[in-house]
Formats: C-alpha cells, sequence, structure tokens
C-alpha cells in the first residue's frame, strides 16, 4: 500500500476523490489511472468507468455491506490484505450524510483527506481482487 492523497474536496462544484485516492492507494498506482466524479455524470456511469479502469490494472472490484459483519474477516491476498472501507464522514452534518473512502487492514491505515480524520461508521468493504 502506498498512501495517495485524494485531490479534489467536496464543495458545490466538484464532487471529491477519495475513492479513487484509495484505489490508487491500495493498488499502488497513479490517482489518474481513475476518473474523476463529476457533477455532471450519473453515479451508474462513473462506477462503470472505475471497473473497467480497473479491469485495465487486472483487477476486479468486490463490494460487501458492512452491516452485521466483522471487519477481520475482510482481506484481500491480492493486495497484501488492504482493503477500502466506506462510511459515515466526519463532515457530514444533521441534515446531509457524506460518505468517505478510507483504506483499511485491521482498521484504518490511511485516510486520503487533509485532515485525517477517518470515517464514522462502516457501511461497505471493498476489496480489489486480480481477474
Amino acid at each position: 500500500m502506498k498512501p495517495v492523497m485524494q485531490k479534489y474536496i467536496s464543495s458545490k462544484k466538484e464532487y471529491g476523490d477519495c475513492w479513487r485516492a484509495c484505489l490508487a492507494s491500495v493498488l499502488e498506482c497513479d490517482i489518474e489511472k481513475f476518473p474523476h466524479p463529476r457533477k455532471d455524470e450519473d453515479w451508474d456511469t462513473y462506477y462503470l468507468k472505475v471497473f473497467d479502469a480497473l479491469e485495465k490494472l487486472g483487477f476486479q472490484w468486490i463490494g460487501y455491506t458492512a452491516q452485521n459483519a466483522d471487519a477481520e474477516v475482510f482481506e484481500s491476498k491480492d493486495t497484501d490484505g488492504f482493503i477500502i472501507a466506506v462510511g459515515k464522514s466526519p463532515r457530514s452534518t444533521k441534515r446531509v450524510r457524506y460518505n468517505h473512502a478510507v483504506v483499511w487492514k485491521n482498521g484504518i491505515v490511511h485516510d486520503p483527506h487533509p485532515d485525517n480524520t477517518g470515517i464514522l461508521d462502516i457501511t461497505t468493504f471493498e476489496i480489489l481482487t486480480r481477474i
């Protein structure tokens, strides 16, 4: 795992890119290998672009909901045990929940956001495996 910091922070004009920073960290590659999410693009289209980029690197994405799951069982032998955890950002408000991605290996090992405050809960674990 090679820590990569996100290039963009969420704002009214653009989405943050913590997830692609985590992908780049786990796969130890340039963040630009993955597209940046755009406000004028629907999420389904964006995910397909990311999955295509992963495939070009020889990997596939597998997501698991964390509900009633033991974090210790989630790991990937293809990425030296490093996976991605997604959960509630500490920058969420009472009215809006923002999700944030971090690199996980039996706990948070890298937060790509500059404030390094992690996540408040976990909704999904994401594993990258070789095709």
